[in-house]
């Protein structure tokens, strides 16, 4: 069985085809793990979890909330008892999962991008950019967002692909525990700033296009301008596709992360359901190789467990990404300071909020709206239209 990319999906969906028995050989167009960066880096405890690391030397810093901003500056702020995401050193986190999958007995092999994509009677053939040739009965492709093999396979694409853009710059933390998330700033999604400490963050933005062009934008805004003390350390760029697409499998290739759009609409974090998928995908790609039947009917299992695990929660995400990108600002900035002054809402907030799974502070949020819920869910009905 070959897997093609290293990053949090595809380490996790080969270590489990390998802990399955299945020969596994995983494949990384770079020579390095974990480059080039293409995350702003902040992961939920769910998140951790699932990636059954524990808190290793790639954590960097812990949030226990999070001070949200409308367009005019209406703030909402909300702070947990304990924590509730970590920003991560990726190059680590991505090094440790594959580390992790060498050691239940896949083999990695880098800066060995594939060329092209063959059928094989029963399974496949990849053709290397070095000219080598590599057959498998199954091929999990975990490329990312563009997915180019996937594509090929017949594997439609997500339903709609946002440009992101972040730098990390020396930065005057307001709080080092919370996380800025300020809306209206750009189509498509939101702007963030994911604090380092306290005189460093990484501040980016997702949008419908032209990612850059809104974050050099947002940077010079007051509240952001006034507090950068330095000039730019680093800086990242990327695809952020949302919405699954109808299906994620096809005759021996089986698609997860990024590549089948398994991200949350909500915040645009793919690490969580791109590793919970990927158990899923190495269980039943190992079971199908060794039954000797790969057809797109038997891998068909991938699609309807990774859905019953998830797919209602990708659903209320695309649900809630539509009523955010169709509010205006004025609308956002009543719907801010709605939530903002209601202290139940809040504590509802800051007792169950969870960035992996927010249809869960969802239901716990509806019995504390009262009377006053139905201005809000006027906002978001006019929003929907």
């Amino acid at each position: 069985m070959v897997v093609i990319g290293a990053g949090p999906a595809g380490s996790m969906a080969a270590k489990y085809a390998a802990r399955c028995g299945a020969s596994t050989l995983l494949l990384e167009e770079h020579r390095a793990i974990g480059w080039p960066v293409q995350c702003a880096g902040l992961l939920g405890c769910r998140a951790l979890s699932e990636s059954e690391l524990g808190h290793g030397s790639f954590l960097r810093q812990r949030f226990r909330g999070a001070a949200v901003y409308s367009p005019a500056g209406v703030r909402l702020e909300f702070k947990a008892a304990s924590p509730r995401a970590w920003a991560v050193d990726r190059s680590l986190f991505d090094r440790a999962l594959v580390e992790e999958t060498l050691s239940s007995g896949a083999e990695l092999r880098l800066g060995a991008p594939v060329r092209k994509m063959e059928e094989d009677g029963g399974g496949k053939v990849l053709h290397l950019y070095s000219g080598d040739r590599i057959r498998s009965r199954v091929v999990i492709s975990a490329e990312g967002v563009k997915a180019r093999l996937a594509r090929q396979a017949g594997i439609p694409p997500a339903q709609k692909i946002l440009s992101g853009a972040q730098v990390e710059v020396p930065f005057r933390v307001q709080d080092p525990e919370s996380v800025e998330v300020h809306l209206g700033a750009a189509p498509g999604l939101f702007a963030w700033v994911i604090p380092r400490g306290e005189d460093s963050a990484r501040i980016g933005l997702c949008a419908n296009e032209n990612g850059c062009r809104f974050l050099r934008a947002f940077l010079e805004k007051d509240l952001i301008r006034s507090r950068i003390l330095g000039s730019p350390v680093a800086v990242n760029l990327g695809g952020l596709p949302l919405g699954p697409p109808s299906f994620a499998v096809a005759n021996g290739l089986i698609a997860v992360g990024d590549c089948a759009a398994q991200v949350k609409p909500t915040s645009g974090g793919g690490v969580y359901p791109g590793l919970l998928c990927a158990k899923i995908a190495g269980k039943v790609a190992a079971a199908a190789a060794g039954e000797g039947d790969v057809s797109q009917e038997r891998l068909s299992e991938y699609d309807r467990l990774w859905r019953k695990a998830l797919g209602r929660e990708l659903e209320i995400g695309m649900r809630l990404n539509r009523i955010l990108i169709r509010m205006g600002p004025e609308e956002l900035d009543r719907v801010v300071g709605y939530l903002g002054g209601n202290e139940k809402l809040l504590r509802a907030i800051e007792e169950h909020g969870d960035i992996d799974r927010p249809s869960v502070l969802l239901a716990r949020m509806l019995p504390h709206l009262g009377l006053d819920g139905f201005r809000f869910a006027g906002l978001l009905r006019r929003a929907l239209r």
